[in-house]
């Protein structure tokens, strides 16, 4: 038997009604954005395209894909040595005149290894066993130390041959200190939570201003290149800061040829890069940094300086690292260390 009218417009009724439920249920969960020919390691010098995965076949209108929020007009990318660390790549589109967005993240990686150095033990000195060493830096020949903890945080002037503190200011209960670096004839301190640096007159220790931090997630390192300042804040990132307001301008992010380092901590600058102590490896190293594009270039193995300090229950992690312009050497200790140690860094 033949359906009827009336049948035939209830069958096309149900069958809309079908579609329009259908699409209604359309979201991001049906699609993704696939790589083609990727490498499983993406480096600075590979190429990768992609296309928008839809294996339902829904109609799509005005797909677009960005990168990082800038548009492409092409879906391909070929990376350089300026563009390791995190990317994020979104597709926007419609489907019904429903607006879609779906993302993926990519970390490029540094294209080559980092260097293996190691170290040479050229003297020790003594050292505040009590002080939990946050920064440590030269300025005009006097060493200069940041200690943390809550109710002992404080900014010190030390005789790095004697260990004697000269110059001392602790810091309020409430902060716990941070990183320090000296540029324009100011110090410069971080603090770790609370999202607040000082600025200091380096003869007098007197207080001229504070700043925050807003993007970074914590206070941790501090160094600058005699223009700018860069700061860490516990994770793979380093803060380039504007040295007159402190505001923060970009970041780069720390990666080796296959990993990204987290943890980045006490910082400091010589000859173009950045020397840093990190947890990363859960040993006693530090790693070398271009501060331009983020590749970790080299990592010190500093193994053994541990057991050379006075045993004891606050013993902690090595965490201070400062280069002395004038002996071309390194200062390296850790917190709630008895000793200084002075060290010539070489490759292996």
């Amino acid at each position: 038997m033949k359906p009827n009218f009336f049948s035939l417009l209830l069958l096309t009724a149900f069958f809309n009604t079908l579609l329009l439920s259908s699409c209604g249920s359309v979201s991001s969960k049906n699609f993704s954005i696939q790589f083609m020919d990727a490498p499983k390691v993406i480096q600075a010098g590979s190429s990768i395209s992609w296309e928008l995965h839809n294996p339902s076949q829904y109609a799509v209108d005005n797909l677009n894909f960005s990168l990082n929020d800038q548009n492409t007009t092409e879906n391909k990318i070929t990376f350089n040595e300026n563009q390791l660390g995190h990317h994020l790549l979104k597709a926007t589109f419609e489907v019904n005149g429903k607006p879609i967005e779906v993302s993926k993240n990519i970390t490029v990686f540094a294209s080559k290894k980092p260097v293996l150095y190691g170290y040479k033990i050229i003297n020790s000195f003594p050292h505040d066993i009590n002080a939990y060493t946050q920064g440590l830096e030269f300025y005009k020949g006097e060493l200069y130390e940041s200690t943390g903890q809550y109710g002992a945080s404080s900014l010190r002037k030390v005789n790095f041959t004697t260990g004697e503190v000269i110059q001392k200011l602790p810091l309020n209960n409430s902060y716990f200190g941070e990183g320090i670096t000296i540029l324009n004839d100011q110090i410069f301190q971080l603090t770790w939570k609370e999202n607040i640096g000082f600025v200091y007159d380096p003869s007098t220790f007197e207080l001229l201003k504070s700043f925050s931090y807003i993007k970074s997630l914590e206070g941790w390192g501090l160094c600058n290149d005699g223009e700018q300042l860069y700061k860490s804040d516990g994770s793979e990132h380093i803060w380039i800061l504007d040295a007159d307001n402190q505001s923060e301008l970009s970041k780069i992010t720390a990666v080796t040829n296959n990993k990204v380092i987290k943890n980045i901590n006490e910082l400091e600058w010589v000859d173009g890069k950045i020397y840093a102590n990190t947890y990363q490896f859960n040993k006693e190293v530090g790693i070398i940094i271009d501060p331009i594009s983020g590749a970790v270039e080299g990592v010190v193995d500093f193994s053994g300086l541990k057991q050379k300090v006075k045993k004891h229950p606050k013993l902690d992690v090595l965490n201070g690292i400062a280069f002395h312009p004038t002996r071309k050497t390194f200062f390296v200790t850790g917190k709630n260390w008895d000793k200084l140690f002075e060290v010539a860094i070489f490759k292996k």
